[in-house]
């Protein structure tokens, strides 16, 4: 039999989705799931970004954006507003779980991007690797 705290207000997602510290997700396995391109061929516009969404043995994903630098040499893919300075609403969404810490508070996104930066890359050291080669990159290259 369950129990619920009736002095709580409970939302049925909060009930159905589980509560996790970044501690629990540094715990899990970790691979990247799917990789979106956008790009709009209609302008001339030389930045290609997309999304990445990783996913871990425990069904929990995040989905970040990415963008790629042309270094004139290489193509970096940095993870925006994480790698990047944002200038404008970053997309960082986590499904699949409630994030919290130690005092089962929400975390804030700060904690959440230092978590992803410091811990979750780490973890997949060959994630920038693996976008680039999901992307036929010669679709987007003009020649001179």
């Amino acid at each position: 039999m369950q129990f619920f705290d009736l002095s709580r207000k409970f939302n049925l997602d909060n009930i159905l989705t589980p509560r996790k510290t970044l501690t629990e997700l540094q715990q899990q396995e970790w691979f990247l799931s799917k990789v979106r391109i956008e790009h709009d061929c209609l302008t001339d516009t030389q930045i290609i970004s997309g999304q990445v969404v990783l996913c871990s043995n425990e069904k929990t994903e995040i989905e970040l954006e990415w963008l790629i630098e042309d270094t004139g040499y290489s193509l970096n893919v940095l993870f925006k507003g994480i790698e990047t300075v944002e200038n404008e609403t970053t997309m960082m969404m986590v499904k699949g779980a409630v994030l919290v810490d130690q005092n089962d508070q929400s975390i804030s996104i700060q904690a959440l991007k230092l978590w992803i930066d410091g811990t979750l890359l780490p973890m997949l050291p060959g994630i920038r690797t693996e976008i680039k080669s999901r992307l036929n990159l010669w679709d987007y290259a003009s020649s001179d």
